[in-house]
Formats: C-alpha cells, sequence, structure tokens
C-alpha cells in the first residue's frame, strides 16, 4: 500500500514503483472522465427518485427568501416608473435613442440608476425632478451606494423603503429637507453592505 506524506508543497510518495506511479498518474483522467460521464448518467434517474418521493430540490429557506424578495420586488414595480419611451417624452426629447444616450451618461456619472426587469429597462420615478432632470439632492447618495456595490434592486428598496440608519424616515422623501443626515445613513448603510459583500 502507498504511503503519502506531504511536506510544505511537495508531495512525497514511498511504497509504490515509479512505474506504478506514472500509471496511476496516466490512469487519473481516464477515471475522472468516467466519474463525470456516470455522474451525467445518473443524474436523472436521482432527479426522478427525488421527485417520486417529494424530496424537495431546493431548501424550503431558499424558498421562503425567493418569495420574500419576489414581494418586495412587486411592491418597488408598482410605484411609479418610467421607460426610456415616456422619459424621452418627459424629457422633449425627440428620438428615444438621444434619452438612451443620456441615461446612460447620467449612470455612468452615477447620478441616476435603472433597473433590469423582463428585460426591459425602467428607471424608478423618484429620482427625477421636473423635465426628467436628475434630482440633485439625491447625486451624492447614489454616488455612495453605487460605489459601495450596492445594486440597482437594493438601491432601489434602500432609498424608498423607511431605514432604520434614518429613525424610520424614507431616505427620498428626506433628502431634499436633509440631504446631509441622508448622506450619512448611505455612508454608514454602504460601509455595512461593503461588510457583507
Amino acid at each position: 500500500m502507498a504511503k503519502v506524506a506531504e511536506r510544505g508543497e511537495v508531495l512525497e510518495v514511498s511504497d509504490v514503483t515509479r512505474r506504478d506511479l506514472e500509471e496511476a498518474l496516466r490512469l487519473l483522467p481516464i477515471v475522472q472522465e468516467m466519474q463525470a460521464s456516470a455522474t451525467a448518467e445518473a443524474r436523472p434517474d436521482l432527479l426522478r427518485a427525488l421527485m417520486r418521493h417529494q424530496v424537495p430540490l431546493t431548501p424550503p429557506a431558499s424558498v421562503v427568501q425567493a418569495q420574500r424578495l419576489a414581494a418586495h420586488r412587486d411592491a418597488l414595480l408598482a410605484t411609479e416608473v418610467l421607460t426610456y419611451e415616456m422619459l424621452a417624452s418627459l424629457r422633449g426629447d425627440q428620438r428615444v435613442s438621444s434619452t438612451r444616450t443620456w441615461v446612460t451618461r447620467q449612470r455612468k456619472e452615477r447620478r441616476l440608476f435603472s433597473v433590469s426587469h423582463a428585460g426591459q429597462a425602467i428607471l424608478p420615478a423618484f429620482q427625477f425632478a421636473a423635465a426628467g432632470r436628475p434630482r440633485p439632492e439625491l447625486q451624492p447618495v447614489l454616488a455612495v451606494l453605487i460605489e459601495a456595490g450596492v445594486d440597482a434592486w437594493e438601491l432601489w428598496a434602500w432609498l424608498t423603503s423607511p431605514s432604520s440608519w434614518l429613525s424610520g424616515e424614507v431616505p427620498e422623501e428626506l433628502a431634499g429637507a436633509q440631504p446631509e443626515r441622508v448622506l450619512r445613513a448611505a455612508q454608514e448603510f454602504a460601509g455595512s453592505a461593503e461588510v457583507a459583500n
């Protein structure tokens, strides 16, 4: 029986001939390929067995979390949103492509954000002031959150939900009256988001 010892990053093999070791190493990829093939062949049978015995394929906690996330996103989507066409009309742009270019530039400058839903980009309306301009008081807040890697859905949720960082106030509603306070809350939230990632 072969003995294997680990010495730092080097493995020492004893009680086996060089020829046997070389043969084992030559056979290793063949065995790995056979294992992968057997696994692929067994997968449908395993799936049928699990389904026949009603073994949940997704852990219940994951299902509950997905349901909660879907409900939360539905609630966000029930608020006012703009498509590129709607924003073009609001801004008075002659072409929707001009609006798309403008939005792309604003997103790069972290002055706006969009969310992809059902294959379409949508823009939460709360981030716009008159004539489709970005709300200036939200720009530093967006910059902080986006820089911290807060994704668009989480960004939308944080900005439009009561926040413990603001004693239950809604950040986007409070931003006009107390922009510094909302910015501090965003910085604290961003710091906790970076730690979580």
